[in-house]
């Protein structure tokens, strides 16, 4: 008498988040809910006449839908296509679907090709009745899928209307427990290693000179990671999208959104308003986009003429000897609304630093501009302090895990490839770690120069013209739209007659040209702001400070001086 086949049959588990899947031990690879699940489905098999060829473990996959289930989309196209399965096994229907349309087609493209759904906690009869049963029991699971979502919904609603924050806490806080009149409680609280990097961050990028793909690298660079996970235990780079929507999120201000509402959070500020609608003003400055000029200068945008009152733009222009130079003309005379002569750069370049000369600070000034660059060089130490803490703390963990795995590679019974694997990978996160101390050390000695940098432009406060001097390009441009809405040019002639109206410092001969270079005399006029934003311009000092030489300036002549523009390709 032959004895019978067993039923060719694979299994599927599913748990519905990636932390069930990661609560195993190290014999369980998918966790303790899918282990469970597969223990029930393997005795299942042996009772009832079933092998079980392949596995299915989907972790962290929604019942709700199927194409949101990679694991599952593979066994139906195994299923379906391949046809060598009889039965799927799974531990409960609601493993498999928390949709009652979905479970209602499936189960019929698996009777056509004779397929049997199983389930090892629920009856599976074929006929009406079982067809009755299986419906049923779909819905029941569908109707709890969806009010248990309502359910949740309304409750991380309810918690963010009281000012709490639903779910993971963004980078510079962390998640912690409170007792409150005796009740334990989710909460956040600052992070203290990465929230200084928030401030740092937003008030760079506040300066105006930082891209965000530059900012991102600066923040990197100075050691900012995201919170140690599982699978990165020494925390990963934060990526340019990351930098991105943290510059954007009013939970640095102290709310909660949730659901298209913002709410007052219970969580401290790390921004403030200020900080904050700077950044905003950037990033809506950097998304509009400016037009695109060949020629960019420092003073663009803040000259007006002092006769008419319009303003003045940079022209170039070249002589016969195709020599180029640079003026600023004033739009009124293009119009031939204005008298005003086109002005050379040198001489409004130099009229310009002279009425810096006239700009004063208050103590009271110069005062919170110290306390604010005292801060950051604080904030910068710290977050450098605290990132060596936790790598030499990650040393340690990994010095202890190559001790353990040397005692195992002399029992014969263990798996030596696998140990001498995961000894490897230890020693590559070890060496990584080292680098990465090296790289703090040379950062520290890197803080120290920037502070000494930084206190010797702060110094320069007290000379306006010598600070200026000491900035380049964007850096420039900011102070001087820092310190002034609007510069006022006029001019006068200091040698006997008049420029001739068709025959201009433009398009005289370069000898004549020198000579009325040299004839006329450039004054500027025009009150600093009433309020300077002291802040930005400690952040301009820092960024100043930290900055490396531009390599896209590009130098030209102008009467025998060396002056910089930026040139756009």
């Amino acid at each position: 008498m032959s004895q019978l086949l067993p039923r060719r049959a694979v299994a599927y588990y599913r748990v519905s988040t990636t932390r069930q899947a990661q609560t195993g031990t190290a014999n369980e690879a998918y966790g303790d809910s899918i282990a469970s699940q597969q223990a029930a489905c393997q005795r299942f098999a042996v009772e009832h006449g079933l092998e079980i060829i392949a596995e299915y473990p989907e972790a962290g996959g929604s019942g709700t839908a199927i194409d949101r289930r990679p694991q599952f989309r593979q066994l139906l196209e195994r299923v379906l296509h391949t046809r060598d399965i009889e039965a799927v096994l799974v531990y409960t229907r609601s493993r498999a679907f928390r949709n009652a349309y979905e479970a209602m087609v499936t189960r019929e493209e698996f009777r056509k090709i004779g397929v049997e759904l199983l389930s090892v906690q629920e009856p599976s009869e074929n006929g009406p009745e079982g067809d009755l049963v299986t419906l049923i029991l779909d819905g029941v699971n569908e109707y709890h899928s969806r009010k248990l979502g309502a359910d949740v919904a309304f409750k991380m609603a309810a918690k963010a209307a009281r000012g709490g924050t639903p779910g993971r806490a963004k980078l510079g806080y962390r998640n912690t427990r409170v007792t409150i009149d005796g009740r334990t409680t989710a909460a956040i609280a600052i992070d203290p290693e990465r929230a200084p990097f928030i401030d740092t961050a937003f008030r760079l990028y506040a300066t105006g000179q930082y891209s965000l793909r530059r900012l991102r690298e600066a923040l990197v660079t100075a050691g900012l990671r995201t919170r140690p996970t599982r699978s990165h235990p020494a925390g990963s780079p934060v990526t340019t999208a990351q930098v991105a929507k943290m510059l954007r999120d009013r939970t640095y201000l102290g709310y909660v959104q949730w659901c298209g509402q913002e709410y007052p959070g219970n969580h401290p500020a790390l921004v403030g308003q200020d900080l904050f609608d700077r950044v905003q003003r950037v990033l809506a400055d950097r998304h509009r986009g400016t037009r695109e000029r060949k020629w960019d200068h420092h003073l663009k945008g803040l000259l007006w003429c002092g006769r008419c009152s319009r303003r003045l733009v940079l022209e170039p222009v070249r002589n016969r000897y195709d020599r180029q130079y640079f003026y600023y003309l004033c739009t009124g005379k293009q119009l031939h609304a204005c008298d005003l002569p086109r002005l050379p750069l040198a001489l409004v370049e130099a009229a310009v630093e002279a009425h810096w000369a006239t700009i004063t600070f208050a103590p009271h000034d110069l005062a919170v501009i110290e306390q604010r660059l005292t801060d950051a060089a604080i904030d910068r130490r710290t977050a450098t302090a605290a990132l060596r803490r936790r790598l030499r703390a990650e040393r340690t963990r990994l010095n202890h895990l190559e001790d353990q795995c040397l005692e195992l590679l002399g029992q014969p019974d263990w798996p030596h490839e696998k140990l001498t694997e995961r000894l490897q990978l230890v020693n590559d996160k070890r060496a990584f770690i080292k680098q990465r101390l090296n790289e703090t050390r040379d950062r520290s000695a890197n803080h120290e120069a920037a502070r000494e940098s930084a206190g010797a432009m702060f110094a320069l406060l007290n000379r306006p013209p010598l600070l200026l001097r000491q900035l380049r390009g964007g850096l420039r441009k900011t102070l001087d739209h820092l310190c002034f809405d609007k510069l006022h040019i006029d001019a006068e002639e200091d040698f006997s007659g008049q420029l001739p109206q068709h025959r201009t410092a433009a398009t005289a001969p370069l000898s004549r040209q020198r000579e009325t270079s040299d004839a006329l005399r450039v004054r500027v006029h025009g009150n600093r702001k009433p309020a300077v934003n002291l802040h930005a311009l400690a952040d301009l000092i820092i960024a100043a400070a930290q900055a490396q030489p531009q390599d896209s300036a590009t130098k030209y002549g102008a009467h025998d001086t060396v002056w910089e523009l930026t040139t756009h390709p």
